[in-house]
């Protein structure tokens, strides 16, 4: 399984070959109908990852993250730049079984 820091430690020489193995990890976010786009894949992410903090690009602003503070077994919190209105990041918190507790917004 890949781990946070195997991204961000990831040198320039070795990337292609990180993104590769990465993509292939079946919890690596990668864009519409990915894990965590449904409760399911969500409460699948949030029981086998470890309590930590995830980052990925997003798929649909290039140069910004998305990211994804798991607390193992208990619920996470994804934030990426909000698809509405671009000057905020939306806060997105779900349960244990990957559904929708509280949507929250914050300036970018």
């Amino acid at each position: 399984m890949i781990q946070p820091n195997d991204i961000m430690k990831a040198d320039e020489a070795n990337w292609s070959q990180v993104k590769k193995a990465a993509m292939q990890d079946e919890l690596y976010y990668d864009g519409p109908g990915d894990l965590l786009d449904t409760a399911e894949g969500r409460a699948k992410f949030c029981r086998l990852n470890e309590s930590s903090v995830f980052r990925k690009p997003d798929p649909d602003f290039p140069n910004y993250k998305i990211w994804v503070f798991n607390v193992q077994g208990q619920g996470m919190v994804i934030k990426k730049r909000s698809r509405v209105d671009n000057a905020l990041m939306e806060n997105v918190e779900y349960d244990t079984d990957g559904n929708e507790i509280s949507r929250s917004y914050e300036p970018a």
